[in-house]
């Protein structure tokens, strides 16, 4: 029953907390990402980790600033919407928040090719499942369609 009551709570508190950091601006997606990050680093071996951890380090000065934009077109429009609001201004605000939200993905190709080219082809499947999971192909699930 405590242990339970601890899971529940740690559940609640994982469900708040991210809830609480969105609305001051936090990144809305970083539990998927740190989630995802762990779970690749847990499919490397050991001695392989250490490596991947240091080329994410090393690209993480250049896509900052990317993601602080996201952050803040992602606030920017929070705000927005908590109002009255036109329809062209929230045109806009989605319109702004889309394109930081590409060039934010476009940004890290470079850290992706350069992660992709240390792996071994069994990592990069593994790096595009976790990733990537809609690239069924890749993972043997070609059968799927998509819809």
């Amino acid at each position: 029953m405590i242990v339970s009551l601890a899971a529940n709570m740690l559940v609640i508190g994982m469900v708040g907390g991210s809830m609480w950091a969105v609305r001051r601006g936090g990144y809305w997606d970083a539990p998927v990402f740190i989630e995802r990050t762990q779970r690749f680093m847990r499919g490397l071996p050991d001695d392989r980790r250490a490596a991947i951890r240091g080329l994410f380090a090393q690209y993480r000065p250049q896509l900052q600033p990317h993601w602080r934009d996201l952050r803040a077109s992602r606030v920017a429009l929070g705000h927005l919407i908590e109002g009255d609001y036109t329809p062209d201004a929230l045109d806009a605000a989605l319109t702004d928040m889309f394109e930081k939200e590409s060039r934010a993905r476009q940004a890290t190709r470079p850290m992706i090719a350069a992660v992709l080219k240390q792996l071994k082809p069994a990592e990069r499947r593994h790096f595009l499942s976790v990733y990537m999971p809609y690239l069924s192909e890749i993972q043997g699930g070609g059968d799927r369609v998509a819809p």
